[in-house]
């Protein structure tokens, strides 16, 4: 009998739900997060040059509307501050931000890519481990990033550091019981397994719902103020191929998820009290 894994979220005995190839899926019975066990895989992804090539419509197509929203956040609430974007990748949101608002003091903390942006300081290092010299931020964004961090709780109790009392935490990521994850678990069990791999490959370790995420950022010490559900821009999608079907498809699985509130992905705002 296999012995249960516990949440990475809430730490329950949770229930293994499947494996394809070397990815072992488990889900948790009290706030119904999946993860990876990570001891199953083969081997760990790297985020390389290897990595970036299956994203090209990701990195081309930034979401600037999620930007604006955070923007807007940021000016009412948090006028003029220090910001670190946690996990920056090539700096997207670090650009729109020094372009819409000059006053603010931007930093980008990345594990592996170092974008130069004028009046912008990029530290290379993960979250975890990276030496901050216990420097304090009043924003810390995090962007589609925490679904690939094994050690979820590790990653919120450093938010929690680096934000100031009275501070922000932004974390966006994805919504395992979106419409379109829900569709690729149906498409696999009618036999096309394309999407539903791709959501659950090696690299996304931690696929959160509305109700993990907030369990998780809660139970780090901050306070919910808003989560956001949202699509990213159709534009933005990759697939193995762009057929029109397929792009009909995916239309249609974010057009329901805007409906019925269960979009592919959340962005969570949160205090630290």
């Amino acid at each position: 009998m296999t012995t249960p894994l516990r949440c990475p979220v809430c730490g329950t005995p949770s229930r293994h739900e499947d494996t394809f190839r070397d990815i072992s899926l488990w889900r948790c019975p009290a706030c119904d997060h999946c993860f990876t066990d990570v001891a199953s895989l083969d081997y760990l992804g790297e985020y390389d040059e290897a990595w970036e090539s299956l994203h090209p419509n990701w990195f081309e197509n930034p979401q600037t509307d999620l930007f604006a929203a955070i923007a807007d956040r940021i000016r009412r609430d948090a006028p003029g501050s220090r910001v670190i974007d946690i996990g920056c990748g090539r700096g997207e949101l670090l650009e729109f931000l020094r372009a819409r608002d000059a006053s603010l003091e931007l930093t980008g903390l990345d594990i592996s890519l170092r974008p130069e942006i004028e009046g912008v300081e990029i530290i290379t290092g993960d979250v975890a481990s990276a030496d901050l010299g216990g420097r304090t931020w009043d924003v810390a964004t995090s962007l589609a990033t925490i679904e690939h961090v094994e050690d979820v709780t590790g990653f919120v109790a450093r938010l929690h550091e680096v934000v100031v009392p009275g501070g922000l935490a932004i974390v966006m990521t994805v919504n395992d019981r979106s419409v379109l994850y829900e569709s690729a678990r149906l498409l696999r069990r009618l036999g096309y397994a394309v999407a539903y791999e791709r959501l659950y490959d090696r690299f996304h370790l931690n696929h959160f719902n509305i109700r993990s995420l907030r369990t998780l950022i809660e139970r780090g010490g901050f306070r919910t103020l808003e989560q956001l559900r949202h699509n990213i821009p159709l534009r933005s999608v990759d697939m193995p191929t762009r057929s029109p079907l397929l792009l009909a498809g995916v239309w249609g699985t974010f057009a329901l998820g805007r409906l019925t509130g269960r979009t592919y992905e959340q962005t969570l705002v949160a205090r630290r009290p």
